[in-house]
């Protein structure tokens, strides 16, 4: 008996951690699967950061996707492109001398994919990341180092975000 209690209870105990991990919205995230119509393209930048570029790049190729130039003469071409990243800061808290001390930095960018026409086959599609950063109230360079650090991470959070988008197209 003592066995069956305890093998009931292991069932319940798991059963209520996978309810709790599904409720909380939780997935596994694998291989994203974009589309072979997506599999090769070209890629228009026009974001104003070479660090997201870079990063955008980086995750396109990890998800399979062959970026092509321009000028290649490919009638089926598709298009992604990117339009300038906007910043915006919001103040979380101030110290006790009235400096910002805690703010919330949110990227935001839209993106297209475009057909050889110039029509657009999808989007435009928002991408949003925030980030709130402390260290605000810290000397100027150990700010300016960590802004900069957590800025990076938004970009690739950002370039993820539109390649794990694209899995979900339907050309």
């Amino acid at each position: 008996m003592f066995t069956q209690l305890t093998t009931t209870f292991r069932l319940l105990v798991l059963i209520t951690l996978a309810i709790s991990i599904s409720a909380c919205g939780f997935q596994l995230r694998g291989q994203v699967n974009i589309p072979n119509e997506l599999k090769v393209m070209n890629l228009t930048s026009e974001s104003g950061s070479d660090e997201f570029d870079r990063a955008l790049r980086v995750e396109l190729i990890k998800a399979g996707v062959s970026i092509v130039e321009e000028h290649t003469e490919h009638s089926t071409l598709l298009t992604l492109k990117v339009n300038k990243i906007t910043s915006e800061d919001t103040e979380l808290a101030r110290n006790s001398s009235n400096e910002v001390s805690q703010l919330q930095r949110r990227l935001s960018t839209h993106y297209f994919i475009l057909k050889n026409d110039g029509k657009a086959l999808h989007g435009p599609r928002k991408t949003t990341t925030a980030r709130t950063l402390t260290n605000q109230d810290a000397a100027e360079s150990t700010k300016l180092s960590y802004n900069t650090e957590q800025t990076q991470l938004m970009h690739k959070d950002l370039a993820n975000q539109i390649v794990m988008d694209l899995s979900y197209v339907s050309p």
